[in-house]
């Protein structure tokens, strides 16, 4: 699978896709690009609306680094069960093995993502509003609960409860500046493993998928897609 066209697809045939039902590595392996489709869904939107300050650009921004968190959790939690099938492959110790091993990793799993994935993304934890609001800090002059840029139900946003969401995993800080320094931290450390998970996936399903027999073709394009 290492010389693809431009435009391709990885197919089998029947028979051999009847042959690999049972396999545990297939199983797996579908496991983990659902990780990933779901991970690159977050990251185009996160690029599509970053520089959109309307207030539904706001929303799609904020809510794909939300969900992104959640989403990269999850493929983490998987990644540590995928060492059993493919820990001993080289597309697996050159790829997830050192980015599971690495400190970083595993300080934003435990204190970012999961966090935000328990109370603020997969579940809604009331006590996240309630104690969150209670420990701001920063003296604003006003505070935004929903704003809109039309009529329409899809413009509208509701800024402070996402605030919340992101103070929350902010804790308590003196300034604006400690703030917007904890909160670049973050976005950098999430985006810097995402970008390796997602890299470390596609080798991993690449490499395994070419030994399981799935072939490489050119991809007719559809008349809209040209």
């Amino acid at each position: 699978m290492s010389q693809q066209p431009e435009h391709w697809e990885a197919y089998i045939s029947k028979e051999n896709f009847n042959q690999l039902r049972s396999n545990p590595h297939l199983a797996s392996l579908l496991t983990l690009a659902r990780v990933v489709n779901a991970l690159r869904f977050c990251f185009r939107v996160l690029i599509d609306f970053s520089g959109d300050k309307s207030p539904a650009g706001q929303r799609q921004h904020i809510n794909a680094l939300l969900f992104s968190t959640s989403v990269l959790y999850g493929g983490l939690q998987l990644t540590d069960t995928l060492t059993k099938h493919f820990g001993s492959r080289a597309s697996f110790q050159e790829g997830f093995a050192p980015l599971l091993a690495e400190s970083r990793t595993e300080n934003l799993r435990t204190k970012v993502l999961k966090p935000w994935r328990d109370k603020t993304v997969s579940h809604f934890d009331r006590d996240v509003a309630s104690k969150t609001i209670n420990s701001f800090n920063l003296d604003l002059p006003s505070y935004l609960f929903v704003t809109a840029s039309g009529h329409k139900t899809g413009d509208l946003y509701y800024n402070l409860a996402d605030e919340v969401a992101i103070n929350f995993i902010l804790g308590e800080r003196t300034s604006k500046e400690e703030e917007n320094q904890r909160f670049a931290e973050i976005l950098k450390d999430t985006s810097d493993v995402l970008t390796r998970f997602v890299s470390a996936a596609d080798a991993l399903i690449v490499d395994v998928l070419g030994e399981m027999g799935w072939l490489v073709r050119e991809r007719k394009l559809d008349h809209e897609e040209q």
